[in-house]
Order: structure tokens, then C-alpha cells, then sequence
């Protein structure tokens, strides 16, 4: 299963605009998005055992493409073969990146050619975190922002504390699949029965105001780290607009706890959370050979400072325990490769 911040990243930024399949997929309005579910729905059941049409924001007018979640019948074929058995001639092109099935498709309703994202989730659990996160476009993208400012992480995989250890090390320790839940964590329990009635751009600011963990300076572009960036979608209308609008807002966080609704909405969850960090911390690792001494011989260019803790980092995420099985010259190529994404 791809991660959530490789599904959203890679869905928003080839969907916006079609841009995976250029100029050959047409815009659609909102309606045409619903007349093309209801046309593949029926071919594809066969397949699917449950499919949903993602939840866009009802005021967006016009879409570059087409969002489904779905989980497949348990046959023995690919999603491919499964899409070129369900459509025939009508797919015109089909790509896949991770869990990410996209096609070209004629859709013989509306007489346009579209682009149709198929999102795989594997279990009922998986399912719901993917079609939450992927609701009302740039919704989570934003709120993404505040829940790492406050040590979380919210994602299509689920609602995560992220816990620096002893060491300096990150880790994401899941905290529940239930992105409701996440979002009572992060204070907005009182208001989200309005969470399935927002329409509007405006709606989703009024929303994400209101927690009393919210804070607008976690908006402003100097507190924003490249991750953060990458979530509010820079440079796009409406993203830019909510974040205009979070930041003019002019609000202070009222509550400086960030673990204050997990203690007391979730304390059965806190106390787990609690002893996975000890757990984490009683962990002796052995010293690795790849250290920060090894990448400043390497790379003579690093001084010590933050750059060698984000490279040690990264290959925690990319190796975990076998970084040291890992030769010196592919780890000196992949190592350079990240240092240019810095």
C-alpha cells in the first residue's frame, strides 16, 4: 500500500489540470464527475466488492479528474486486467503507481474522454482512512499542517503520533484508522457533526478555526517546513485561499497541550501510546557504521547542523535495521540523491 503522502501527492498533483494525461482528458463539472460514476459503477461490480466516488467539495465546479476508492473481489487477476475486462475498448490508456490505477476512459455518457483515478484499499478499515482523507480536496492537505505542528500526523493510513526518541530518532506510532477520531485528537469533536456538512472553501476554514489547538502562525511561510508546503498545495487557488484566510484569522492556540484530547477523550489510547514510547526508548540499537562521521568523510560539504540529522533520518525511514547490510556506494548515490532534495 503506497503511503498517503505519496497517494495524495501523486493523485492531487497529476489530477489537477489532468496532467498525467495531458490535454487528452477533459475537464468535467461536477455533475459529469457523477454521471461517469454511475456509468463504470455497474461494469465494474463484478470486480469491486465496494467502490465509492471520493467526496468533493460541493462548490468546486469543475474537476481534472476522477477520484474512486474501491476494494477488489478476492479474483485471482490483476486491477488492470480487471479494468480492461470491465470497460473494453472505452480504456484508452491505463497507468498504475503504487495502489494508484489510472486510466484514460471514453465515457460514452457525457462523450468526453476522462481521467479516472482508482484508489485500491485493502480492508474496510483501509478503505474508510483513504475515502476520509481524500474528502472535500484540499481539506486534509491543510489540516495536515496543523496535526504535524502538534506532533501528529494525519494521513490516508491513519491518525499517528510522531515520537522523537532518546536518540533523536522519528517514529510514527499508529493512534487509530478512524481520521474522525484524529480529528477529535485535534479538538474538533465539539464541531464534527459539521464536518459532513461543509460546501465551501469557507466552510473548511470556519472548521479548522475552530479547534482550540488551532493557531494561525502555523501557516505563516517561515514556520511551514517543505513537507508542510507540499500539503497546502502552494500556488493553487483555493489552497492558497484557505491559507490567506487561516492566517488572517489572527487565532492563538488557547490550549498549549497537544496531547490534551487524547488524554481525555482517548485515555485507553494514551496509556498505549505511553507504553510503546517506553518501549521504543528501552530499545538498544547497535551503533551503525553509517553515522554522521561517515557522511560528513563522505560528502565533505555537510558541517554538523540539522542536515546530517535529517540524512540519519532518512535512512531510519529507507533502511531501518539493515542499513548496515546496505553497500557503501549505493548508499553514497542515494544519499546524494536526497541531499539535492534538501
Amino acid at each position: 500500500m503506497i503511503k498517503l503522502k505519496q497517494i495524495v501527492n501523486e493523485i492531487l498533483s497529476i489530477s489537477e489540470g489532468g496532467k498525467l494525461f495531458g490535454a487528452e482528458a477533459a475537464r468535467v463539472s461536477t455533475q459529469e464527475m457523477n454521471d461517469v460514476f454511475k456509468e463504470v459503477s455497474p461494469k465494474l461490480t463484478k470486480y469491486f466488492k465496494k467502490m465509492e466516488l471520493s467526496r468533493a467539495l460541493p462548490s468546486k465546479e469543475n474537476h481534472g479528474d476522477i477520484d474512486i476508492v474501491f476494494i477488489s473481489q478476492p479474483i485471482r487477476q490483476t486491477t488492470e486486467m480487471s479494468l480492461k475486462g470491465a470497460f473494453g475498448q472505452n480504456l484508452l490508456k491505463f497507468s498504475k503507481n503504487g495502489n494508484i490505477h489510472s486510466v484514460l476512459y471514453h465515457s460514452d455518457s457525457i462523450n468526453k474522454n476522462v481521467h479516472i483515478d482508482f484508489i485500491q484499499s485493502t480492508d474496510e478499515e483501509d478503505f474508510s482512512s483513504i475515502f476520509e482523507y481524500l474528502s472535500y480536496n484540499d481539506f486534509s492537505g491543510i489540516i495536515g499542517v496543523l496535526a504535524r505542528q502538534l506532533g501528529f500526523s494525519y494521513s490516508s493510513e491513519g491518525f499517528f503520533k510522531v515520537f522523537v526518541d532518546k536518540k533523536g530518532r522519528h517514529h510514527k506510532i499508529l493512534l487509530t484508522k478512524n481520521l474522525r477520531n484524529g480529528l477529535k485528537v485535534l479538538g474538533y469533536e465539539s464541531v464534527l457533526p459539521s464536518f459532513d456538512e461543509i460546501k465551501t472553501n469557507d466552510d473548511i476554514i470556519s472548521f479548522i478555526t475552530s479547534s482550540p489547538l488551532f493557531d494561525s502562525d502555523d501557516y505563516v511561510g517561515q514556520t511551514m517546513n517543505h513537507s508542510d508546503r507540499k500539503r497546502v498545495r502552494a500556488g493553487r487557488p483555493s489552497a492558497d485561499y484557505i491559507r490567506k484566510k487561516l492566517i488572517e484569522s489572527d487565532k492563538h492556540r488557547t490550549i498549549t497541550d497537544p496531547d490534551f484530547f487524547l488524554k481525555k477523550l482517548f485515555p485507553d489510547m494514551y496509556d498505549k501510546l505511553r507504553e510503546e514510547m517506553i518501549r521504543i526508548d528501552s530499545i538498544v540499537i547497535p551503533k551503525s557504521k553509517y553515522n554522521g562521521e561517515w557522511l560528513m568523510k563522505t560528502f565533505p560539504q555537510i558541517k554538523p547542523g540539522p542536515v546530517i540529522g535529517k540524512v540519519l533520518k532518512f535512512w531510519h525511514e529507507k533502511y531501518g535495521d539493515k542499513l548496515d547490510d546496505v553497500e557503501e556506494e549505493e548508499l553514497t548515490i542515494i544519499t546524494s540523491d536526497f541531499l539535492k532534495t534538501l
